[in-house]
């Protein structure tokens, strides 16, 4: 589990698993005890966060943190890992990148 803190300076409103709003240019929300999450953004779709707990994606050996989160969107996704402090932060702009 994690904490998701999301920045929205889009100048539409997005939602956080169906149900959660984060209004335009310049609202947040800090989501707690998040596991796999998405966020519907107008125009781009949806952005997901698959939360791949102690797995690791093969091809990356150097790896030393515990927990592992897969972010992804129709074209782009990060691989994000983490040990100790659990927090992810994630800031939509006003050109939805």
């Amino acid at each position: 589990m994690y904490t998701l803190n999301i920045k929205n300076n889009y100048p539409w409103a997005i939602t956080v698993n169906g149900n959660k709003i984060i209004n335009d240019q310049g609202d947040s929300a800090g989501l707690k005890n998040q596991g796999n999450s998405y966020v519907t953004i107008p125009g781009i779709g949806k952005m997901a966060f698959i939360d791949l707990v102690d797995k690791k994606i093969t091809g990356y050996p150097f790896i030393k943190e515990t927990w592992d989160i897969l972010i992804r969107t129709s074209n782009v996704e990060a691989y994000y890992r983490y040990k100790g402090r659990r927090e992810l932060s994630a800031v939509i702009d006003q050109y939805e990148t």
